[in-house]
């Protein structure tokens, strides 16, 4: 039977693309929640660092911050230096959506890393033929949206302040829309920088069955209240159980998932 093995959690200045991060208290409070379960949790530090923020980490490390994650999902080859030049015990999953779209690369990461996330930027049947050559088992995104651009620069920020707008760049309710589209892409900064994203959550669903060699498969949730994300939890369990897909989509349809 399916289960849900790990919980993937943000926090300030480390996580990239994170719908929310929590506080230090708030994660050593999930961990103690989650110590007499089957749960364990995974820190979202999927950002870029420079030497300072590295440094920061510093007491984090003395706080014994990192011993409340099995895993941490990274896309910065600094950040696994750093922390193994620290001693951190951790287990290292890389991440990097616009990496990782053939076998050579994934076989390759796959032997610095415990695991690697295959990229979502690639077709369908690319990824079913990328899962037949792989050197050992990989993760894959089932569902969420990614980062179409990052830059570390405040982007918002700069531009209220060229136009003279009081407009707070903070808000999460920001959208940019394409020229020559009409899609609306939600724009955000914050302290990492600015993240536009997709417009839709990108969905794994009838090409499950013909993935090969993936152990895990993430589902993220942008801006979804809590009976939308278990809605979308359940039609996976579902799925993984019975593989049926039309139920799987009238389940998100239900609940009005852009997809």
């Amino acid at each position: 039977v399916p289960v849900i093995n790990f919980l993937v959690v943000g926090y300030e200045g480390i996580s990239f693309n994170s719908f929310h991060k929590f506080s230090f208290d708030e994660i050593i409070e999930i961990n103690n929640l989650l110590k007499n379960t089957h749960l364990k949790l995974i820190l979202n530090a999927e950002r870029l660092f420079s030497d300072k923020d590295l440094n920061n980490l510093d007491s984090l490390i003395e706080k014994g911050f990192f011993d409340c994650f099995e895993y941490i999902t990274y896309s910065d080859f600094g950040l696994k230096v750093y922390l193994e030049s620290k001693n951190v015990n951790i287990k290292y999953i890389f991440k990097a959506s616009t990496y990782l779209t053939n076998s050579c690369d994934v076989n390759e990461y796959n032997l610095i890393n415990d695991y690697v996330v295959a990229s979502s930027e690639i077709s369908s049947n690319e990824l079913i033929e990328l899962t037949t050559r792989v050197n050992k088992s990989i993760i894959v995104d089932l569902f969420g949206k990614s980062a179409c651009f990052y830059s570390r620069r405040p982007l918002l920020a700069n531009y209220f302040k060229y136009r003279e707008m009081d407009n707070d760049p903070n808000k999460d309710n920001y959208y940019v829309v394409e020229e020559l589209r009409n899609d609306y892409l939600s724009i955000v900064e914050n302290e990492i920088g600015t993240v536009i994203l997709e417009p839709k959550f990108h969905v794994l669903a009838e090409e499950i069955n013909k993935l090969e060699n993936v152990e895990f498969g993430i589902i993220s949730f942008n801006k979804l209240n809590q009976k939308k994300m278990l809605s979308i939890v359940c039609a996976y369990n579902n799925l993984l159980i019975d593989n049926d897909v039309d139920k799987f989509y009238k389940m998100l349809n239900e609940f009005g998932v852009e997809y």
